[in-house]
């Protein structure tokens, strides 16, 4: 009997848990073949101006995984020059690590989740 009052408190505890919900970021696993990869970093790194350019280490080594926004996420759009908010979009993002001396801590940049279309970038300052 104290053996199933713990599994029915556990079971409460875990549903609880599991039903709280935190609406900043969510994100879907993605599996991605390294040629597909290399592809979407180009397809990122290409997006970006000449200025941001600089700021990256390697543009082969962005980070590339599944993104989806739960709350507001403002991207900067580089060909109309505007934002555009992401929120509920499942997207791939593509993290490009900075150089030491960058005034950026990071560059994001977010494609559709096809990724054929750039939908923006973020840079993170130090």
């Amino acid at each position: 009997m104290k053996n199933l009052i713990y599994i029915l408190i556990s079971i409460l505890l875990l549903s609880v848990v599991g039903c709280s919900s935190n609406q900043q970021v969510t994100s879907s696993t993605f599996a991605f073949t390294e040629e597909k990869e290399k592809d979407l970093q180009k397809v990122a790194y290409q997006s970006l101006s000449n200025s941001i350019k600089k700021e990256i280490i390697d543009e082969e080594q962005g980070k590339v995984s599944g993104f989806k926004s739960g709350s507001e996420l403002e991207v900067f759009n580089n060909i109309n020059s505007n934002t555009i908010d992401i929120k509920d979009t499942q997207t791939i993002l593509v993290n490009f690590t900075t150089k030491e001396k960058s005034k950026f801590k990071s560059i994001n940049v977010y494609l559709e989740k096809n990724g054929e279309k750039v939908l923006g970038f973020l840079t993170e300052n130090k």
